[in-house]
């Protein structure tokens, strides 16, 4: 890494126009190009903003220049001396921006540690979650070089599954479950029923959708906001793959998926509980996977957030999320922290007492829908 002397860094609060150069940078270094996207992070701060963040909360891009050229950039919020990597029970991936033609993740976590001083000299610690082993991997290397300490923490599993075809994936599938479309396929005939999937949306589909949500066993949102935008966003990149399974005209299962290449993730699910004992959403399920096989060309299957049982059915690979405070070693409080936390992990090797951190999200999806 060159001298600290050769970087810059600048601080954009959230809300301010980007200058038309950065804007540009951080679409061609977004590291995913829907759940780590700028409209992404634009959206989700606006969100936290008004409905998920402590009064004294603040939200800013920062941006660090090597010779003049942007090479890395993150949202981050802040909470007096302690900072965040935007996130909240949205979001299925977090990672920073960077030019990997200047230098590769480690470079760039290890660059925004070193320069989180320039926002604040005596900062305490930064948070990010969630992390997929790679990620975690990283930052657990900073503290080779880097005067910080990294606490990991469990945060959620992720489930997916790939396929050449959806016959093959259909055959793999536990005989538990194909039996149980079977039983329920047949009882939904009774019915008058459809489905339909959508990549465009009317103020009729979009109402669809929220009927069933609220008529599920879902947490309610905080607000739709979020959600409308996402649906809109999704439409207008030709990534929204909106299904809806209706019994005799009305509404009872809705699933919001997001395309990506040939990687489909279910972004949300809800089917009405009185109708639990037809398993609408196995029913939907199913045809969205079929569907997007046979039409988009889908290979994977990703069902981001959350461990739920019933996802074990439906996909063949499980892989533990976590999250990570990384704490300031120059900053008295940092140090203490680290040794109450060091102390807080010696004992539970000795003990098996467990310290559960409370968690800071919700899950983004999951139903039994069997």
């Amino acid at each position: 890494m060159s001298s600290a002397s050769t970087f810059g860094v600048k601080i954009f609060p959230a809300g301010y126009t980007l200058p038309p150069i950065l804007q540009q940078w951080l679409l061609l270094n977004q590291p995913h190009a829907v759940f780590a996207s700028p409209d992404w992070y634009s959206s989700l701060i606006q969100f936290k903003q008004r409905y998920d963040c402590k009064p004294n909360t603040t939200f800013f891009w920062l941006f660090i220049f090597q010779s003049g050229k942007p090479c890395v950039a993150a949202p981050l919020e802040r909470e007096g001396n302690k900072f965040r990597a935007v996130s909240n029970f949205y979001t299925p991936f977090n990672e920073v921006f960077f030019d990997n033609t200047m230098l590769n993740l480690t470079g760039a976590w290890s660059l925004l540690i070193n320069q989180l001083k320039s926002v604040d000299k005596k900062w305490l610690s930064i948070e990010v979650y969630p992390l997929f082993p790679v990620q975690l991997n990283t930052l657990l290397s900073l503290q080779k070089n880097e005067n910080v300490c990294v606490f990991p923490y469990h945060f959620s599993a992720n489930f997916s599954s790939e396929f050449s075809d959806f016959s093959t994936y259909w055959v793999n599938r536990p005989s538990r479950l194909r039996n149980t479309y079977k039983r329920r396929k047949k009882a939904l005939q009774k019915f008058d029923n459809s489905i339909e999937i959508h990549t465009k949306l009317t103020e009729a589909i979009r109402q669809d959708y929220w009927q069933v949500y609220n008529l599920s066993w879902k947490i309610q949102e905080p607000s739709r906001e979020f959600i409308d935008w996402l649906m809109n966003w999704a439409e207008e990149h030709n990534k929204l793959r909106l299904g809806i399974l209706k019994i005799n005209g009305h509404a009872v299962a809705s699933q919001l998926w997001l395309i990506n290449g040939n990687t489909a993730y279910i972004y949300k699910l809800a089917q009405d509980k009185d109708k639990d004992s037809l398993s609408p959403g196995t029913i939907l399920t199913e045809h969205m996977v079929r569907t997007l096989a046979d039409n988009d060309g889908i290979k994977r299957i990703d069902f981001l957030l959350g461990d739920d049982s019933f996802k074990t059915l439906w996909m063949d690979n499980k892989t533990e999320v976590m999250g990570a405070e990384i704490f300031n070693q120059t900053n008295v409080w940092g140090f203490v922290l680290t040794r109450l936390y060091k102390l807080r992990d010696l004992i539970k090797r000795k003990t098996g007492i467990n310290f559960s951190k409370k968690a800071f999200v919700k899950k983004t999806s999951g139903a039994n829908d069997e």
